[in-house]
Protein backbone atom coordinates (compact mmCIF):
# COMPACT_ATOMS: atom_id res chain seq x y z
CA UNK A 1 0.00 0.00 0.00
CA UNK A 2 3.02 2.42 0.90
CA UNK A 3 4.47 2.06 -2.43
CA UNK A 4 1.40 2.10 -4.61
CA UNK A 5 1.09 5.51 -2.32
CA UNK A 6 4.64 6.30 -3.40
CA UNK A 7 3.68 6.11 -6.68
CA UNK A 8 0.71 8.23 -6.42
CA UNK A 9 2.29 10.86 -5.04
CA UNK A 10 5.13 10.97 -7.33
CA UNK A 11 3.07 10.98 -10.41
CA UNK A 12 0.55 14.40 -9.38
CA UNK A 13 4.02 15.82 -7.93
CA UNK A 14 5.07 15.20 -11.96
CA UNK A 15 2.04 16.26 -13.34
CA UNK A 16 1.98 19.31 -11.05
CA UNK A 17 4.87 20.21 -12.10
CA UNK A 18 4.16 19.94 -16.21
CA UNK A 19 1.04 22.44 -14.79
CA UNK A 20 3.36 24.97 -13.36
CA UNK A 21 5.37 24.85 -16.28
CA UNK A 22 2.97 24.78 -18.89
CA UNK A 23 1.01 28.15 -17.69
CA UNK A 24 4.36 30.17 -17.87
CA UNK A 25 4.47 30.64 -21.47
CA UNK A 26 1.66 33.83 -20.98
CA UNK A 27 3.24 35.48 -17.70
CA UNK A 28 6.87 35.39 -19.06
CA UNK A 29 5.27 37.29 -21.80
CA UNK A 30 5.25 40.31 -19.74
CA UNK A 31 8.69 40.07 -19.66
CA UNK A 32 8.75 41.96 -22.84
CA UNK A 33 6.71 44.27 -20.85
CA UNK A 34 8.94 44.70 -17.96
CA UNK A 35 6.25 43.35 -15.47
CA UNK A 36 5.64 40.11 -13.97
CA UNK A 37 1.73 39.56 -14.05
CA UNK A 38 0.60 36.86 -11.34
CA UNK A 39 -2.92 37.45 -12.07
CA UNK A 40 -2.35 35.89 -15.49
CA UNK A 41 -0.14 33.34 -14.38
CA UNK A 42 -3.34 32.61 -12.16
CA UNK A 43 -5.83 32.58 -14.81
CA UNK A 44 -3.43 30.84 -17.00
CA UNK A 45 -3.02 27.92 -14.43
CA UNK A 46 -6.87 27.94 -14.04
CA UNK A 47 -7.65 27.61 -17.61
CA UNK A 48 -4.99 24.72 -17.43
CA UNK A 49 -6.69 22.40 -15.01
CA UNK A 50 -10.41 23.70 -16.22
CA UNK A 51 -9.28 22.19 -19.66
CA UNK A 52 -7.86 18.89 -17.85
CA UNK A 53 -10.93 18.42 -16.26
CA UNK A 54 -13.27 18.82 -18.98
CA UNK A 55 -10.43 17.47 -21.72
CA UNK A 56 -13.34 16.00 -23.67
CA UNK A 57 -14.40 19.83 -24.77
CA UNK A 58 -10.63 21.14 -25.73
CA UNK A 59 -10.56 22.10 -29.38
CA UNK A 60 -7.88 22.07 -31.69
CA UNK A 61 -7.29 24.83 -34.85
CA UNK A 62 -6.02 22.65 -37.32
CA UNK A 63 -6.26 23.97 -41.17
CA UNK A 64 -8.42 27.02 -40.61
CA UNK A 65 -10.64 23.92 -39.14
CA UNK A 66 -11.44 23.55 -34.98
CA UNK A 67 -11.32 20.05 -34.71
CA UNK A 68 -11.31 18.00 -30.75
CA UNK A 69 -8.06 17.53 -29.22
CA UNK A 70 -9.44 14.17 -28.55
CA UNK A 71 -8.30 11.57 -30.62
CA UNK A 72 -6.60 13.78 -32.68
CA UNK A 73 -3.44 14.42 -30.24
CA UNK A 74 -2.97 10.82 -30.00
CA UNK A 75 -1.54 10.20 -33.56
CA UNK A 76 1.61 12.47 -33.05
CA UNK A 77 2.02 11.13 -29.57
CA UNK A 78 2.07 7.34 -30.40
CA UNK A 79 4.46 8.17 -33.32
CA UNK A 80 6.66 9.79 -30.98
CA UNK A 81 6.72 7.38 -28.24
CA UNK A 82 7.13 4.42 -30.86
CA UNK A 83 10.22 6.27 -32.36
CA UNK A 84 11.86 6.72 -28.84
CA UNK A 85 10.55 3.53 -27.69
CA UNK A 86 12.56 2.09 -30.67
CA UNK A 87 15.37 4.06 -30.38
CA UNK A 88 15.82 3.63 -26.65
CA UNK A 89 15.67 -0.39 -27.18
CA UNK A 90 18.21 -0.51 -29.72
CA UNK A 91 20.32 1.62 -27.64
CA UNK A 92 20.29 -0.37 -24.86
CA UNK A 93 20.59 -3.48 -27.04
CA UNK A 94 23.87 -2.13 -28.64
CA UNK A 95 24.56 -0.76 -25.54
CA UNK A 96 24.84 -3.82 -23.41
CA UNK A 97 26.57 -6.11 -26.34
CA UNK A 98 29.06 -3.80 -27.11
CA UNK A 99 29.80 -3.64 -23.14
CA UNK A 100 29.86 -7.21 -23.11
CA UNK A 101 32.46 -7.35 -25.70
CA UNK A 102 34.63 -4.74 -24.49
CA UNK A 103 34.78 -6.06 -20.94
CA UNK A 104 36.54 -9.30 -22.19
CA UNK A 105 39.63 -7.16 -23.62
CA UNK A 106 42.02 -6.15 -20.97
CA UNK A 107 42.21 -3.14 -19.24
CA UNK A 108 44.17 -0.98 -22.00
CA UNK A 109 42.69 -2.01 -24.81
CA UNK A 110 38.86 -1.12 -22.89
CA UNK A 111 40.82 2.15 -21.68
CA UNK A 112 41.72 2.77 -25.93
CA UNK A 113 37.92 1.68 -26.62
CA UNK A 114 36.34 4.11 -23.62
CA UNK A 115 38.41 7.29 -25.10
CA UNK A 116 36.91 6.65 -28.89
CA UNK A 117 33.40 6.64 -27.42
CA UNK A 118 34.03 9.86 -25.47
CA UNK A 119 35.17 11.61 -28.27
CA UNK A 120 32.05 10.17 -30.26
CA UNK A 121 29.97 11.70 -27.80
CA UNK A 122 30.66 15.18 -28.54
CA UNK A 123 29.78 15.33 -31.75
CA UNK A 124 26.33 17.02 -32.24
CA UNK A 125 22.96 15.17 -32.83
CA UNK A 126 21.84 17.45 -35.55
CA UNK A 127 25.76 16.45 -37.51
CA UNK A 128 25.24 12.78 -37.27
CA UNK A 129 21.55 12.55 -38.63
CA UNK A 130 22.64 14.92 -41.43
CA UNK A 131 25.67 12.71 -42.13
CA UNK A 132 22.59 9.56 -42.09
CA UNK A 133 20.74 11.57 -44.44
CA UNK A 134 23.51 12.29 -46.73
CA UNK A 135 25.25 8.18 -46.71
CA UNK A 136 21.70 7.11 -47.57
CA UNK A 137 21.61 9.16 -50.33
CA UNK A 138 25.12 8.74 -51.48
CA UNK A 139 24.40 4.84 -51.60
CA UNK A 140 21.39 5.55 -53.37
CA UNK A 141 22.86 7.36 -56.18
CA UNK A 142 25.63 4.81 -56.72
CA UNK A 143 23.19 1.70 -56.39
CA UNK A 144 20.05 2.69 -57.30
CA UNK A 145 18.73 1.39 -53.65
CA UNK A 146 16.82 3.26 -51.37
CA UNK A 147 17.77 2.01 -48.02
CA UNK A 148 15.15 3.86 -45.91
CA UNK A 149 13.34 6.89 -46.11
CA UNK A 150 15.46 9.97 -45.40
CA UNK A 151 12.35 12.33 -44.55
CA UNK A 152 8.17 12.15 -44.10
CA UNK A 153 6.42 13.97 -47.24
CA UNK A 154 2.53 14.99 -46.03
CA UNK A 155 1.29 12.22 -43.68
CA UNK A 156 3.78 10.00 -43.88
CA UNK A 157 5.34 8.28 -41.33
CA UNK A 158 9.04 7.21 -41.40
CA UNK A 159 10.73 5.11 -38.42
CA UNK A 160 13.38 3.27 -39.19
CA UNK A 161 15.97 6.37 -40.18
CA UNK A 162 14.86 8.71 -37.44
CA UNK A 163 15.10 5.41 -35.22
CA UNK A 164 18.48 4.85 -35.85
CA UNK A 165 19.66 8.59 -35.43
CA UNK A 166 18.00 8.83 -31.90
CA UNK A 167 19.68 6.15 -30.63
CA UNK A 168 23.19 6.71 -31.94
CA UNK A 169 24.10 9.29 -28.92
CA UNK A 170 22.25 7.50 -25.95
CA UNK A 171 23.86 4.40 -26.85
CA UNK A 172 26.91 5.60 -26.60
CA UNK A 173 25.74 7.06 -22.95
CA UNK A 174 24.69 3.68 -22.01
CA UNK A 175 27.72 2.29 -23.23
CA UNK A 176 30.18 4.11 -21.03
CA UNK A 177 27.68 3.80 -18.37
CA UNK A 178 27.50 0.26 -18.50
CA UNK A 179 31.53 -0.20 -18.52
CA UNK A 180 31.78 2.09 -15.27
CA UNK A 181 28.75 -0.75 -14.11
CA UNK A 182 30.46 -3.48 -15.15
CA UNK A 183 33.77 -2.79 -14.33
CA UNK A 184 32.75 -1.80 -10.83
CA UNK A 185 30.85 -5.58 -10.54
CA UNK A 186 34.27 -6.94 -12.07
CA UNK A 187 36.04 -6.41 -9.04
CA UNK A 188 33.49 -7.62 -6.24
CA UNK A 189 34.32 -10.47 -4.50
CA UNK A 190 31.83 -13.12 -5.60
CA UNK A 191 33.21 -12.55 -9.43
CA UNK A 192 36.79 -12.65 -7.93
CA UNK A 193 35.76 -15.93 -6.31
CA UNK A 194 33.97 -17.46 -9.57
CA UNK A 195 37.14 -16.97 -10.90
CA UNK A 196 39.77 -18.28 -8.19
CA UNK A 197 37.24 -21.70 -9.29
CA UNK A 198 38.13 -21.73 -12.85
CA UNK A 199 34.96 -20.06 -14.49
CA UNK A 200 35.56 -18.17 -17.73
CA UNK A 201 35.16 -14.58 -17.72
CA UNK A 202 32.99 -14.71 -20.52
CA UNK A 203 30.46 -17.00 -18.48
CA UNK A 204 31.11 -14.95 -15.37
CA UNK A 205 30.02 -11.82 -17.39
CA UNK A 206 26.37 -12.70 -18.82
CA UNK A 207 25.45 -15.22 -16.17
CA UNK A 208 26.54 -13.20 -12.83
CA UNK A 209 27.58 -9.37 -14.03
CA UNK A 210 25.11 -9.04 -16.51
CA UNK A 211 22.55 -9.47 -14.43
CA UNK A 212 23.20 -7.46 -11.35
CA UNK A 213 24.50 -4.66 -13.64
CA UNK A 214 21.37 -4.07 -15.64
CA UNK A 215 19.56 -3.05 -12.77
CA UNK A 216 21.75 0.22 -12.46
CA UNK A 217 21.63 0.51 -15.89
CA UNK A 218 17.88 0.55 -15.85
CA UNK A 219 17.40 3.31 -13.17
CA UNK A 220 20.26 5.51 -14.51
CA UNK A 221 19.21 5.30 -18.16
CA UNK A 222 16.39 7.75 -17.34
CA UNK A 223 18.35 10.82 -17.70
CA UNK A 224 19.16 9.01 -21.33
CA UNK A 225 15.59 8.93 -21.74
CA UNK A 226 15.57 13.12 -20.63
CA UNK A 227 18.28 13.84 -23.07
CA UNK A 228 16.14 11.71 -25.79
CA UNK A 229 13.67 14.22 -25.45
CA UNK A 230 15.75 16.89 -26.36
CA UNK A 231 16.85 15.67 -29.46
CA UNK A 232 13.57 14.58 -30.42
CA UNK A 233 12.29 18.09 -31.37
CA UNK A 234 15.53 18.58 -33.89
CA UNK A 235 14.89 15.22 -35.19
CA UNK A 236 11.34 15.23 -36.08
CA UNK A 237 12.02 18.93 -37.57
CA UNK A 238 14.98 17.65 -40.40
CA UNK A 239 12.80 14.15 -40.66
CA UNK A 240 9.61 16.32 -41.46
CA UNK A 241 7.76 13.99 -38.69
CA UNK A 242 4.37 14.77 -37.79
CA UNK A 243 5.36 14.15 -33.98
CA UNK A 244 4.44 15.71 -30.50
CA UNK A 245 7.32 18.42 -30.45
CA UNK A 246 5.87 19.80 -34.03
CA UNK A 247 2.57 19.33 -32.73
CA UNK A 248 2.85 21.28 -29.79
CA UNK A 249 4.94 24.06 -31.62
CA UNK A 250 2.25 24.01 -33.99
CA UNK A 251 -0.64 25.18 -31.35
CA UNK A 252 1.66 27.65 -28.93
CA UNK A 253 -1.39 27.42 -26.44
CA UNK A 254 -0.54 26.47 -22.66
CA UNK A 255 -3.42 24.03 -22.38
CA UNK A 256 -3.19 22.15 -25.43
CA UNK A 257 0.79 22.20 -24.55
CA UNK A 258 0.37 20.98 -21.10
CA UNK A 259 -2.42 18.53 -21.90
CA UNK A 260 -0.18 16.66 -24.47
CA UNK A 261 3.42 16.96 -22.54
CA UNK A 262 0.63 14.92 -19.61
CA UNK A 263 -0.60 12.47 -22.44
CA UNK A 264 3.00 11.93 -24.10
CA UNK A 265 4.49 11.70 -20.08
CA UNK A 266 2.24 9.10 -18.72
CA UNK A 267 3.64 5.97 -21.15
CA UNK A 268 7.33 6.90 -19.98
CA UNK A 269 6.67 7.14 -16.29
CA UNK A 270 4.17 3.70 -16.67
CA UNK A 271 7.32 2.23 -18.65
CA UNK A 272 9.79 2.84 -15.38
CA UNK A 273 7.48 2.23 -12.69
CA UNK A 274 5.84 -1.41 -14.00
CA UNK A 275 10.61 -1.74 -14.78
CA UNK A 276 11.28 -1.07 -11.67
CA UNK A 277 8.57 -2.94 -10.24
CA UNK A 278 9.32 -6.25 -11.90
CA UNK A 279 13.14 -5.76 -11.77
CA UNK A 280 12.66 -5.51 -7.07
CA UNK A 281 10.38 -8.50 -7.96
CA UNK A 282 12.03 -10.61 -10.09
CA UNK A 283 15.78 -9.99 -9.39
CA UNK A 284 16.05 -8.80 -5.71
CA UNK A 285 12.88 -10.49 -4.08
CA UNK A 286 11.04 -7.26 -4.01
CA UNK A 287 13.90 -5.76 -1.42
CA UNK A 288 14.67 -1.36 -2.24
CA UNK A 289 17.58 -1.04 -4.72
CA UNK A 290 19.82 1.95 -3.38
Amino acid sequence: MRKVLDVAIRFVLSCTGIILIGALPPFLAGLQRKTLDWGIYWASLKEIVYSIVHVQDVTYMYLQTEKPLFPFMLEPVMYSLSVMLGAFVLACTAALLMTIITILFNYRVRRFIKIIFYIFESIPDILIIFIAQLSVIFIFQKSGILLMDIAALDKQKIYLLPIVCLSILPTVQLFRLSMIVFEEELNKDYVLLARSIGLKKLFIVIVHIFRNAVISVFFQSKKTVWFMLSNLFILEYLFNMGGVTLFMMESLNPKIFTITLIAFFIPIFIFYTVGEWLIKRKITGGESIS
